[in-house]
Formats: C-alpha cells, sequence, structure tokens
C-alpha cells in the first residue's frame, strides 16, 4: 500500500519521475479559476487554461497521480 494514498503501488508511481513540491495551501490565493481534482480530467483543463494565460489554481487533495488516473 502507498502509505500516502492508502492504494497499491501503481506503474505510474514507479516509473515516473518525481512530482515537483506541492506543500499544503496555508495562505490566501487569488486565480481566476480553481480546477479542483489533479486527474487526467483536471490537470488537461489546468494546462489548456494556463496556456491561454487565464490565472489557474490546481487543487489536490493527496498528490498529482495519486487517484485513478495514477492507477489505471
Amino acid at each position: 500500500m502507498n502509505s500516502n494514498t492508502g492504494h497499491p503501488p501503481s506503474l505510474w508511481h514507479a516509473t515516473a519521475a518525481p512530482a515537483p513540491p506541492s506543500p499544503p495551501l496555508e495562505r490566501t490565493a487569488q486565480a481566476d479559476v480553481v480546477v479542483i481534482g489533479a486527474g487526467y480530467t483536471g490537470s488537461s483543463t489546468a494546462l489548456h487554461l494556463a496556456e491561454r494565460g487565464v490565472n489557474v489554481a490546481l487543487l489536490e487533495a493527496v498528490e498529482i497521480g495519486s487517484g485513478a488516473a495514477g492507477r489505471s
């Protein structure tokens, strides 16, 4: 079991480059759009908006790839 998520180990987690540090949000932040969930859909949405100049905050409860997207 992955101690961070309680899920079994995944191939993605075992082979992906380490994610950049993502400490908990402990202060006020401003964004034009807040995307909740960094799975396939949330990460893609946040990326496409940011590429178009939108100020985006992407929030994830555990870490990117820790949910179903990382275990697929």
